[in-house]
């Protein structure tokens, strides 16, 4: 095999695994914007549950401060009742009366509404703060452990990056110039090997020519179908 074309796999095996890590590290953004949302809907829903209760909280204390207004006018109307010598006067009094107390039997009907309300929203806040809790613990978990990663990835791509420099040594400038276009444009196979006169990176098949130079291992040679550097595996 050519000196060059050994250099060609020797570089092209850094670049792909250069290639793998650099879109790993592209992909932990989007990784921990998933996780991000995941934590940021939990507590959604927690703040939810908390600002309903919340509400129901003010409600109920509005409809117990309306339940004794109404208290203490039917307190005071039954007191004019007693003072009153006017049937026509009591007889409205007493529909007065009457009329409070159904306002309060419908205020009360409400507070039980409410309290059934809180008393089902009671477990669901604790749940909520549980899944909460449990999922900021893994988030974090989650998060150290992108932070491990995107270091090592780091490390390992700055390593391949350095070691793919020795292998372009005493490369022609030329060849090297569309081994590196090449890579780019083909999907990371910028070097395919040939077999049974098929070229194994477009998969199709090639000239006697083009084998038998191939073959010869004098030169650097192109698949005429794809313009990929072919070679013979060993």
């Amino acid at each position: 095999m050519l000196d060059v074309i050994e250099k060609l796999l020797a570089l092209q095996d850094r670049d792909q695994r250069l290639r793998a890590f650099q879109t790993e590290l592209a992909h932990l953004p989007e990784e921990r914007k998933a996780r991000e949302k995941q934590i940021a809907d939990s507590a959604a829903r927690l703040e939810q549950a908390k600002t309903r209760m919340k509400e129901i909280e003010v409600e109920k204390k509005t409809l117990e401060v309306e339940a004794q207004a109404k208290r203490d006018t039917i307190a005071r109307y039954r007191q004019q009742q007693l003072q009153t010598r006017k049937n026509e006067e009591y007889t409205a009094l007493a529909h007065e009366i009457e009329a409070g107390e159904k306002a309060i039997s419908s205020i009360e009907d409400k507070e039980i509404e409410l309290m059934e309300e809180i008393e089902k929203l009671k477990p669901e806040i604790a749940t909520a703060e549980q899944t909460h809790a449990e999922e900021k613990a893994k988030f974090e978990q989650i998060l150290a452990g992108l932070e491990t990663k995107k270091t090592n990835l780091e490390a390992r791509a700055t390593e391949l990056q350095a070691d793919r420099t020795r292998f372009t040594e005493g490369v022609d400038e030329d060849v090297l110039e569309r081994y590196n276009r090449l890579f780019q444009t083909k999907n990371g196979t910028a070097v395919a090997p040939l077999e049974h006169e098929v070229c194994m990176g477009c998969h199709m098949k090639v000239t006697t020519q083009t084998v038998v130079q191939v073959k010869s291992e004098k030169d650097v040679v192109h698949c005429p179908q794809c313009g990929r550097v072919l070679y013979f595996p060993v």
